[in-house]
């Protein structure tokens, strides 16, 4: 971790330019903050119109403090930020905070004045956050760098482990305020603003690197650098930091809104969808999905299995737990015979099968929840529990009594997740959060608190094995003194071929005669394309003859190809491609690639031929990827089961699909910065055991 990030996130000392002795100002605010929550670093406050503000020297120039300075806060109108930028140079501070609005958010004249700021930060080796910030915040070392007004009356949460960073200052204060009232305290608050320099993917990395933190929460718009993200959710993964993301912009509107708000590459919403599974990022779509997940992903034990224990005073909210819970993929096994058995000797109206209803008897026998827990829990076939308490959080009688079986079912069972259920009060929240206890009031919530915990164990370490091959990786146009940008089917699997990807047996002809000679060593029938570098889609030109039967229809076919292409505007002849004609039962299925903007290439596989237009049915994932992850593909397609043993059909050959999808998402990675688009369509899988064949196939270069 580099000391000029410590020095953003944990400095000790801080010097506020354009301090102000008025709390309300925003000058003010981070020095009134600073003093109220214990900052224990030196403070300098910075402003050539006092000699002293709230008891402190007042520095009339940042270079007048004789001692170091780790970081900087800049609370200035946008035409002083630069000069004061380069005092902060000549002082050779670490770090620094822009408050100043009025950049690259702005337009063209205040993009150039930000492109200066980072050009001095980086050649000074300074880490800037913002311009147009709100700032940051450590919460255990009462370090606050911002101007929310969110801390002017209320102090965060003491002990949060979740670390936040937001690309939203607003968005960011309104899951703060909202986290807090809810009793959930955060370790870091960070708003990125305008990332001229350190932007949410350094701040993931910091965070996953940090002892305070064991959950990162992040709002994210878009980014500009795609391979640097992927860098930081590794590194969070490698640490066991669980990320839940809010990514907004999914729809045209909302990726132009994304744009003009932090001028991020927003990308294509089914790629960052793709890079977040992949990564094992849990996406959420709402705000309390977001604070309930990072709550449980902090506080909770992950869950080894998805056996989920239901106990509730509601025989109705019982039946709607348990639909929910198995709609979010999670289970309810019922309740073990030697189990129910006991539980009715202890309470004989009681619901005993899962979920267990103890009716409104909870409230009157003061062991009975503990009772059921401990027998249901401690018999070994569960993996997860919902506590339904009903109103019980809003009664200051009954909340106590039932509080030390729960907290004795928590210690009894540390490593089973519990949430517990109950509409609630700021008084019984804070009890409840204070004795450790997950609490929701809405039971759905609680469910996909669950289901996100259920995700989370069951997320893999994907790393891909290399895959060797013998070509060379050297420039595809070099290799095949290529000059066109579109590569025709004969030399797109001619390059494809030296990657380890079966095609078909196939030669290129330029006479008939040689075309005849070609399809007798092939084997009949065989199909005739026509090639052309101007004409890739040959089909609707009529450029591919099937089912070719001897050499009379060969010559003939030959000749026919070679017209239409020769009476085709601005075409080029080639010859014809004489290739085996496929016979054996298949499947047809796509496999191919495409150069995302933000994140690189990326590797498809779904059903082919004309059905991958028609359907839509694409797995998706960032290249390169193992075999185990391209059979994680093939898994998510809805056509899967095509491939699969039906009524007395046997399989096709699903691991040769999966080894090709690896070996293709190893030669796209390979020549990540050459390549456009490739399109395997069809792949044909072969039953089992036969192995795959690419029939037709295109490579764009960019």
């Amino acid at each position: 971790m580099s000391n000029h990030l410590r020095s953003l996130f944990d400095p000790d000392s801080i010097a506020i330019i354009g301090c102000s002795p008025d709390s309300k100002k925003i000058g003010g605010r981070p020095l009134d903050y600073l003093l109220k929550y214990g900052y224990q670093g030196k403070i300098y406050p910075v402003n050539p119109n006092y000699q002293e503000i709230r008891g402190l020297t007042c520095y009339e120039s940042i270079t007048g403090i004789q001692e170091d300075v780790d970081l900087v806060v800049i609370a200035l109108p946008q035409k002083l930020v630069l000069s004061t930028f380069h005092a902060c140079i000549e002082k050779k501070v670490k770090a620094v905070v822009i408050f100043s609005a009025g950049f690259s958010e702005v337009g063209e004249a205040g993009k150039r004045e930000q492109e200066k700021l980072a050009k001095l930060a980086k050649e000074h080796n300074i880490r800037v956050l913002g311009p147009n910030c709100l700032g940051l915040f450590h919460v255990s070392k009462g370090m606050y760098a911002t101007f929310s007004t969110i801390l002017e009356e209320e102090a965060p949460i003491q002990g949060g482990k979740i670390g936040f960073v937001s690309q939203s200052g607003a968005f960011g204060s309104h899951v703060f305020t909202l986290a807090r009232q809810h009793q959930i305290g955060f370790s870091h608050f960070v708003a990125t603003g305008n990332e001229s320099d350190v932007d949410v993917a350094d701040c993931i990395k910091y965070l996953a690197e940090d002892e305070n933190t064991n959950v990162i929460a992040c709002y994210l718009e878009g980014t500009t650098d795609g391979q640097k993200l992927i860098e930081a959710l590794q590194l969070a993964k490698e640490k066991k930091k669980p990320i839940v993301i809010v990514k907004v912009g999914k729809t045209d509107v909302g990726m132009k809104a994304a744009m003009s708000h932090t001028g991020s590459m927003v990308g294509s919403d089914a790629v960052y969808d793709t890079i977040f599974k992949q990564y094992g990022v849990y996406r959420a779509h709402t705000i309390n999905e977001f604070i309930d997940v990072a709550k449980a992903f902090s506080d909770l034990p992950v869950m080894t299995g998805n056996r989920v224990a239901v106990f509730t005073v509601s025989g109705g909210v019982g039946i709607m737990l348990a639909d929910q819970v198995m709609e979010n993929g999670l289970a309810l096994p019922e309740t073990p015979e030697d189990v129910q058995e006991r539980l009715k000797e202890i309470l004989p109206i009681a619901g005993v099968k899962n979920p267990l209803d103890t009716t409104a008897q909870v409230s009157y026998m003061p062991t009975l929840l503990e009772d059921f827990m401990d027998g249901v829990l401690g018999s070994g076939g569960y993996d997860a529990a919902i506590v339904f308490l009903g109103f019980s959080g809003l009664k200051a009688e009954s909340l106590p009594t039932k509080l030390p079986s729960l907290l004795n079912m928590k210690e009894k069972f540390p490593h089973i997740p519990q949430i517990v259920v109950t509409l609630l009060n700021p008084t019984s929240e804070k009890m409840l959060s204070d004795a450790g206890l997950v609490v929701n009031e809405d039971p759905t919530r609680a469910v996909k608190m669950l289901a996100a915990l259920y995700d989370l164990g069951r997320a893999k370490d994907q790393a891909p094995q290399p895959f060797q091959s013998e070509a060379k990786n050297e420039s595809i146009k070099a290799l095949y003194s290529i000059s066109a940008n579109e590569l025709t089917e004969y030399t797109s699997k001619q390059v494809l071929g030296n990657y380890g990807i079966p095609v078909t047996k196939e030669k290129l002809a330029q006479s008939a005669d040689e075309a005849a000679d070609f399809a007798d060593q092939i084997g009949y029938p065989v199909v005739l394309k026509g090639m052309s570098p101007q004409i890739l889609h040959k089909t609707e030109k009529g450029l591919v003859l099937l089912y070719v039967q001897n050499p009379d229809e060969v010559r003939e076919g030959f000749a026919k190809l070679k017209t239409i292409i020769e009476e085709t505007d601005d075409a080029t002849f080639e010859g014809v491609l004489v290739q085996e004609m496929q016979t054996e039962k298949a499947v047809e299925m796509f496999v191919g690639s495409k150069k995302d903007p933000v994140f690189g290439q990326m590797v498809l596989v779904g059903l082919g031929g004309i059905y991958i237009e028609v359907f839509q049915d694409v797995a998706m994932r960032k290249a390169p990827v193992s075999v185990e992850t391209a059979r994680e593909m093939i898994e998510e397609l809805k056509s899967r089961a095509i491939l699969q043993a039906f009524r007395g059909n046997a399989a096709f050959d699903g691991n040769a699909l999966c080894e090709l999808v690896s070996n293709f998402s190893y030669f796209i990675d390979t020549h990540r910065d050459e390549l456009e688009e490739v399109d395997l369509n069809p792949a044909m899988v072969l039953m089992e055991g036969r192995g795959v064949k690419v029939v037709d196939a295109l490579i764009k270069l960019i």
